[in-house]
């Protein structure tokens, strides 16, 4: 393969986070890249964002009651990955991939340069807007070119989204560890402002190594005709238009919006899933590979649940109910999905080398899920441990242990779920398909805001252990399930 398709790393020259992995494309590194800093920005702008809402207005917040914070929190998670199927949409039928993700970079960088010059609610939420746009024409597409790197490469496919997904979470760790900062020592728009300058970051290595990405990222795959595109707009166009008069009219509001956006998420995952198996353009044996991502994707927003519960459920944990301090020093709430971050990152490459060495002996996809699954259970398993053995405020250390845990299990499974919808994706929907993967992650983002409002300090330990529970039947479904899906496809 030439350099335009991904020609492979060399042996006597490894690229960073890629190094250990040759025979990886050269435009993993790329992509990577370009999530990193898109994650950092996000990320970091996440770990603050229910700070921002529910803190004093004394305090440099808005002062929003905390129950509508995380509801906001959890909403405006969920609208990101809402965008996912029009930005994929774009990218299969109307503009080439690679220019649907560069545009999308830089309508993420407005909306975090707009939360950080215009003040109140109201820039906020235009802010958030704008970002959630960009991130649902950057992230599937992202995910969709890292797919065709191993379109000849099945065995490392695998590996090489553990390895991507490795990358990206030195954005997750970045980011709140200089938003975290900035926003303790000069306030938040400080610290929306360095989110900003993340993105611009991330923008300015993608156009210089624009050569690496993979051929089909030229091209429109299935392109429309000037008035197909219009009429294909069209409902997208007549949603946005009922949505701004919802809100104008008073039907959606910050109490209510968690539950509008999760609603929204199940109307168009519906229409998703409808469209693609009575689509002519797909034979039978892919209609039974979507079939077979259906019980992948249930598990997937049980996991994506859990994990979003750090910017909501875990927000007000480590603000309330955390003992913050190492010695003399006094650590930011929003640095402890830190630990977590860290966690994965140590864990990824050993995790992607282990599938590699294995390789065609490693368990299936299905099984891999299963055991993240089986890992975030623990984790759950531990904070529901702590309050019992602890009186008053939990001490860091226990905390960070369970972070650690959590870690393991979010970079075990969450790739995984980006190479299943690569596997299983009809040729006709290929980036559709796999943007399903962003919303399923959307759909936990909402639910997580309904969670975070039923976590208590008071029965914290039965709340813990319920989501642990949820969590050990979701592994057994897939457990249960894993020959038959492995029949579909699912490798």
């Amino acid at each position: 393969m030439g350099v335009e398709s991904g020609e492979c790393l060399k042996k006597e020259s490894p690229e960073g986070v890629f190094g250990a992995a040759r025979g990886h494309p050269k435009g993993l590194l790329t992509l990577a890249s370009v999530e990193l800093w898109e994650r950092l920005s996000f990320y970091g702008l996440q770990v603050i964002l229910a700070y921002y809402l529910y803190y004093a207005v004394n305090d440099g917040g808005l002062g929003l009651p905390q129950e509508q914070a995380l509801a906001i929190t959890g909403a405006y998670g969920g609208c990101v990955y809402l965008m996912q199927p029009v930005g994929a949409w774009l990218a299969d039928r109307v503009f080439p991939v690679r220019l649907v993700v560069l545009v999308s970079g830089c309508l993420i960088m407005a909306g975090h340069i707009t939360i950080a010059l215009a003040p109140g609610l109201q820039g906020l939420l235009m802010g958030l807007g704008l970002i959630a746009l960009g991130t649902g024409g950057l992230f599937p597409n992202v995910i969709a070119m890292v797919g065709k790197l191993y379109k000849d490469k099945p065995v490392r496919r695998d590996s090489g989204f553990s390895l991507f997904y490795t990358g990206i979470m030195f954005g997750a760790l970045a980011g709140p560890f200089i938003t975290g900062y900035l926003h303790s020592h000069f306030g938040f728009h400080y610290a929306f402002t360095a989110a900003a300058v993340g993105m611009a970051i991330g923008l300015i290595i993608y156009v210089a190594r624009w050569s690496t990405l993979p051929e089909d990222a030229k091209r429109v795959p299935r392109p429309l005709g000037r008035k197909d595109k219009i009429k294909a707009l069209a409902p997208v166009f007549t949603i946005a238009a009922a949505a701004f008069f919802a809100g104008i009219g008073g039907w959606i509001t910050l109490d209510n919006v968690d539950l509008v956006v999760l609603l929204a998420i199940g109307l168009v995952t519906f229409a998703y899933f409808s469209v693609m198996i009575a689509s002519s353009s797909v034979d039978k044996s892919e209609r039974r590979k979507i079939y077979s991502f259906i019980p992948v994707y249930i598990a997937a927003i049980i996991f994506w649940t859990m994990v979003l519960q750090l910017f909501t459920t875990f927000a007000v944990y480590a603000d309330t109910r955390v003992d913050l301090r190492i010695g003399f020093w006094e650590i930011p709430p929003a640095y402890i999905s830190v630990f977590q971050v860290i966690a994965g990152i140590i864990a990824g490459p050993f995790i992607a080398a282990a599938w590699q060495k294995m390789g065609e002996r490693q368990p299936s996809t299905a099984s891999k899920m299963a055991i993240g699954l089986v890992v975030m259970a623990a984790a759950y398993a531990t904070f529901a441990l702590l309050p019992l053995l602890h009186e008053g405020y939990i001490g860091l250390v226990p905390v960070i242990m369970g972070m650690v845990i959590f870690g393991i299990a979010e970079v075990t499974f969450a790739p995984l779920i980006f190479s299943a919808s690569s596997q299983l994706a009809p040729r006709a929907f290929y980036s559709q398909m796999v943007s399903l993967s962003g919303l399923v992650i959307g759909a936990g983002a909402s639910l997580s805001g309904f969670v975070g409002k039923l976590y208590n300090a008071s029965y914290e330990s039965v709340f813990f252990s319920v989501i642990a529970a949820c969590v050990l039947g979701a592994a057994l479904m897939l457990f249960l399930l894993r020959s038959w899906l492995q029949r579909c496809g699912l490798g």
